[in-house]
């Protein structure tokens, strides 16, 4: 099958016949190979028919218009990591977004311009030769800046930074019609980025909420985003691939590892933090973490593992800081002294730690971290406090007992979590690794839906709504926030083109696999209508 022979040609005279292919191998090559690629999303994604590389907004916006013109579902993508980037509908379109790869710094007002092409790496670099910086998502340097701030853009920097969509500023939007909307700004002005309150009801609310679209709402394809202020000196690149790493200036950048006796101390030790408004991060370091850390291959990780104990997973709480002397190296060392002075009364044990990073300023390890058992994924993460951050990771660490084995076992090691915010807030993810070789890896779907019951019946919050069975989490949260999410959707695409199934992407999931069921009521998209 193919799209109509009409529209390929409308869509060849867009962008010219090198920047469009239905060839089977190329298409092939755009089908998802995310981390779930073996689990469930296995039974949706499937290639597009055709790709097409458009290079600015106007050819963006006439592509759009030929889909909803022919009806070609079709789903927007430049950097992919998520199995949501893949088609899950026959004789689909896929857009792929890298060649719009525009960059420009405004140095005075301290705020980037990107395109949809343009990488966390790139930005970052352009940020600290100008003495700015930004955080950079823990899918790695590799990562959409566009994509990721509107869906997700979770950093241990946002302690500092602040969350990623108050650091969102004007907005270019092709809507799922064709139609362009300008948000802040640029509603008044096409050049004037600085600003993202629009006059009257802000929008980007609409454009991602707590997590975003994932695709399924148009497609951005300018944005600007706020920089931050950053020490002088320069961050040096060492190593040789895939073992590099940036060494710190020990005057102005500092680490800081603390084993804490329990987790309350920890978790007290984040709020004080905050409340002395002092470090550029914070975060509880998984033990298993650690061990990827050291390993020199999957082999090694697996040796290492092996001789962990239940006692070293309830005995080790690591904090981990990092401390940036901002202004001056007066100010590290004023901050390093009121950190040791509050572990000192909540007993933290300091440890040795590497003056280097390869994670959190230029991530570079993103694939050993995610990948070192072969299967990976985030069960939950969630924007609430740091109190529901701890409570709901040793909720889903008790159950996720009942799936180990495939998944690995941590010994009840309840997640990552950091403080966001400066303590305003905290950011909870729960990671579940697992042998995609064992005949149970499906398991790992399993306690996937067994979480979202878990959050329903106790009451904590989730911010993965917009990839989990709307007819399930939607009745539980809000109540009924998913008859707001069908009729916004409704309202913007009505004929579901772009990025489908959309908001029903995992309620088909659940239908179509053999290992998942379904024991809630689900409803009708047109009935709510």
């Amino acid at each position: 099958m193919s799209i109509a022979r009409e529209a390929y040609r409308a869509l060849e005279s867009i962008v010219g016949p090198e920047h469009i292919s239905e060839d089977p191998v190329t298409c092939r090559a755009y089908r998802t190979k995310s981390y779930r690629r073996e689990t469930a999303y296995e039974t949706i994604c499937m290639a597009p028919e055709c790709v097409v590389m458009p290079k600015t907004t106007d050819e963006v916006q006439r592509i759009v218009k030929v889909c909803n013109r022919y009806k070609v579902p079709y789903t927007p993508t430049s950097t992919y990591w998520y199995a949501t980037s893949s088609p899950k509908k026959p004789n689909e379109l896929m857009i792929d977004l890298k060649r719009m790869n525009k960059l420009e710094i405004n140095d005075k007002h301290m705020y980037a311009i990107v395109e949809s092409g343009v990488v966390y790496g790139q930005l970052q670099q352009e940020a600290l030769d100008r003495g700015l910086y930004t955080m950079v998502s823990g899918g790695g340097s590799q990562v959409s800046v566009i994509c990721n701030h509107i869906n997700q853009g979770w950093s241990p920097l946002n302690y500092r930074t602040g969350l990623i969509g108050r650091r969102t500023l004007g907005i270019e939007w092709v809507l799922p019609d064709g139609e362009i909307l300008r948000l802040g700004s640029l509603a008044l002005n096409e050049d004037d980025y600085s600003w993202g309150e629009g006059i009257g009801p802000d929008l980007r609310g609409i454009l991602r909420g707590a997590s975003g679209w994932m695709g399924a709402m148009g497609i951005v394809t300018r944005l600007a985003t706020k920089l931050i202020p950053f020490q002088p000196e320069r961050l040096e690149p060492t190593g040789i691939s895939p073992d590099t790493t940036l060494m710190l200036p020990q005057n102005r950048i500092r680490w800081y590892n603390f084993n804490l006796p329990n987790r309350e101390s920890l978790e007290r030790a984040m709020y004080e933090l905050g409340w002395h408004e002092i470090a550029a991060a914070a975060t509880k370091v998984p033990v298993l973490w650690r061990y990827i850390a050291r390993a020199k291959s999957k082999e090694d990780f697996w040796r290492l593992w092996s001789q962990v104990t239940p006692e070293e997973i309830a005995s080790t709480h690591i904090l981990r800081i990092l401390v940036v002397g901002y202004t001056s190296e007066e100010q590290l060392d004023y901050e390093e002294r009121v950190l040791m002075d509050i572990m000192e009364r909540l007993g933290g044990e300091f440890r040795r730690t590497k003056p280097s990073d390869e994670s959190w300023i230029k991530n570079a390890d993103s694939a050993g971290m995610w990948w070192m058992t072969g299967g990976y994924v985030s069960i939950e993460y969630v924007i609430e406090t740091i109190q529901h951050g701890v409570k709901q990771g040793v909720a889903i660490a008790d159950l996720k007992k009942k799936f180990v084995p495939p998944l690995v076992n941590d010994f009840g090691d309840p997640g990552w979590f950091q403080a966001v915010e400066l303590g305003h807030g905290d950011y909870s993810e729960f990671l579940t690794y697992w042998d995609p070789d064992d005949k149970e890896y499906y398991k790992a779907d399993q306690m996937y839906l067994e979480t979202m019951k878990l959050n329903i019946d106790k009451g904590f919050y989730s911010s993965f709504l917009n990839a989990q069975p709307i007819w399930l989490t939607g009745p539980a949260f809000g109540p009924n926030y998913h008859l707001w999410q069908i009729r916004v959707k409704k309202a913007f695409d009505s004929d579901n083109l772009s990025n489908p199934p959309g908001l029903e992407c995992y309620d088909e999931i659940v239908e179509r696999s053999d290992h998942l069921t379904r024991d809630w009521e689900k409803g009708s998209m047109e009935e709510v209508v």
